[in-house]
């Protein structure tokens, strides 16, 4: 009788000093699909929400990089590696569609925008972006470069947003970001 007495007060002993059942647990660390935001209140912020969301496979922020009114341009030459029509009616919802797929995809994005030529008038910029980025599945790997030019826009609120994409292709090897999405859709 005294061993069961014993072997019950040994049990209520290291089930009181093994959990903490009244104080909070600490706080998890974010999932990888997660990515820095900053306020877009100005057109160099939203190419770097852009870049940080593809990379961290975050659609909320990046599709928040995009106007309601967004425009996609695939790059004409890119005619003869994807399906005739790909880049007919591209627009926001689209856009979205076409990245969630990608970041389901892929387990790690790598993207890297090398030079940027900028051109602003007050509520309108246009950025010139040299693009090479590195995709990974878990069972291959997809290399694009090429150019892409984004106009973006300030809005009502004082915040600025991508209305504009065309892409081009620099490379006669690799595919560009066009291509991607086009075989995306």
């Amino acid at each position: 009788m005294d061993y069961r007495r014993l072997k019950i007060i040994f049990i209520i002993i290291l089930l009181s000093t093994a959990c903490d059942w009244f104080n909070p647990r600490e706080a998890e660390k974010p999932s990888e699909g997660e990515s820095e935001w900053q306020e877009p209140i100005s057109p160099s912020i939203v190419i770097s929400n852009l870049e940080r969301a593809f990379e961290g496979g975050n659609i909320y922020n990046y599709s928040s990089s995009l106007s309601r009114d967004f425009i996609f341009y695939g790059d004409p030459a890119d005619s003869p590696y994807v399906e005739p029509g790909s880049f007919n009616d591209w627009d926001y919802d689209v856009e979205k569609e076409v990245a969630t797929k990608i970041f389901n995809t892929f387990v790690r994005i790598n993207l890297y925008f090398e030079n940027s030529l900028k051109d602003s008038t007050g509520t309108y910029a246009t950025f010139y972006e040299i693009y090479s980025m590195n995709l990974e599945s878990l069972d291959s790997t997809v290399i694009a470069v090429g150019l892409a030019q984004f106009q973006l826009a300030l809005d009502s609120t004082n915040l600025w947003s991508i209305i504009e994409w065309r892409d081009f292709r620099t490379d006669s090897i690799y595919i560009d970001w066009g291509i991607l999405k086009a075989n995306t859709r």
